[in-house]
């Protein structure tokens, strides 16, 4: 059923009001500071039938209304008009950015390890963050150098320019010998995702036809390969627990509190809130609609993206009354540092 123009205002003005207050609004309110047109008799009864639609409840019969799930989803898809963060807000992403982001980074994980804190302290709720899809993440080049006693330093470069290096047991070749490796290997490996090398779909008939010492180096990258893949399906992040505190329906409910703080603790259920999103530049879950979920929580996440390549995914953890228009604007403006600042670095790495 299609909601009139004026039932849909004064839908949109009680949860507006609900997220910043969080106490069951009146007519007397929206009327004052909403829609001064409207009698408050006239108020009462949209309330009333909208409370009948099953967007709002009542939770004693004196008190005002409150927004259900329901309410909420409507907000977002429809009601809710997104708007650009102030200059002073603007301004305080771009200085805790630039202040986690000077340090450094060795790999991605680190990158969105430093957004998840960044989403946290800006919203104030609790933040969640999770390395891009692996599946996707190609080898552009490997290099191997003798360190001698028949060990060998290996360097991986995806086409994220994430390096990988580790040390390992290599073949007994002569040190002459590594230059024609390193293009074979090259060979054998750019080019291939690395979920297709750790599901031991590789170019193996390649290696077969080479000397034996290529073949056990291409065994032992493989076998990096492999641990690298593993090391990613479990990579998942969390900033700013306690900040659940901060809200009066949690600080007041210990069995809220506790059941939120034990949610947060299962990785893997944080990790599949973030399925279901492909494509999408922000998604948003509420309540219900995701089992991984707290109860009475929602969860809005983005991409983290760089050069149309995903590198991870935030998301934000809240109250179902959260500002959903903020933490929206926050992620993306977070998501155009990430690809100002690691795009410039990218850039110049080029031009070396």
């Amino acid at each position: 059923m299609n909601l009139s123009e004026r039932k849909r205002k004064i839908l949109w003005a009680l949860v507006e009001e609900y997220i910043v207050t969080a106490q069951p609004i009146c007519s007397k309110d929206l009327q004052a500071k909403y829609l001064t047109e409207c009698s408050s008799a006239t108020i009462r009864n949209e309330l009333s039938a909208l409370e009948s639609m099953g967007y709002l409840t009542q939770p004693h019969i004196s008190a005002g209304r409150i927004p259900t799930e329901k309410a909420f989803r409507l907000y977002v898809d429809e009601l809710m008009e997104t708007q650009p963060l102030t200059e002073s807000e603007t301004a305080l992403i771009e200085s805790k950015f630039n202040d986690v982001f000077a340090q450094g980074f060795a790999n991605i994980e680190e990158i969105v390890a430093s957004v998840a804190k960044v989403v946290s302290e800006i919203t104030n709720y609790t933040a969640v963050a999770v390395r891009g899809d692996f599946e996707t993440e190609k080898i552009k080049s490997v290099s191997v150098l003798s360190l001698g006693d028949n060990k060998a330093l290996v360097v991986l470069v995806t086409d994220l320019n994430v390096l990988k290096d580790n040390i390992i047991d290599a073949p007994d070749l002569a040190p002459d010998a590594y230059a024609a490796a390193n293009k074979l290997l090259n060979k054998m490996f750019v080019g291939k995702t690395i979920k297709e090398l750790a599901t031991k779909a590789g170019p193996m008939e390649l290696a077969a036809k080479e000397i034996v010492g290529i073949r056990q180096l291409y065994q032992k990258i493989l076998e990096l390969v492999v641990k690298v893949a593993k090391s990613r399906e479990g990579d998942i992040v969390t900033e700013g627990t306690t900040r659940i505190f901060d809200y009066p329906e949690y600080s007041s409910d210990l069995d809220k509190t506790r059941n939120f703080l034990t949610a947060i603790e299962r990785k893997q259920s944080l990790a599949e809130m973030f399925n279901g999103s492909d494509g999408l530049d922000f998604s948003v879950k509420i309540g219900a609609e995701s089992e991984g979920l707290p109860d009475g929580c929602s969860f809005v996440s983005a991409k983290i993206s760089l050069n149309e390549k995903t590198l991870g995914s935030a998301g934000v953890i809240g109250p179902v009354r959260m500002d959903y228009k903020k933490v929206i604007s926050v992620l993306d403006q977070i998501n155009k540092l990430v690809e100002k600042v690691l795009g410039n670095d990218e850039t110049h790495e080029d031009e070396k």
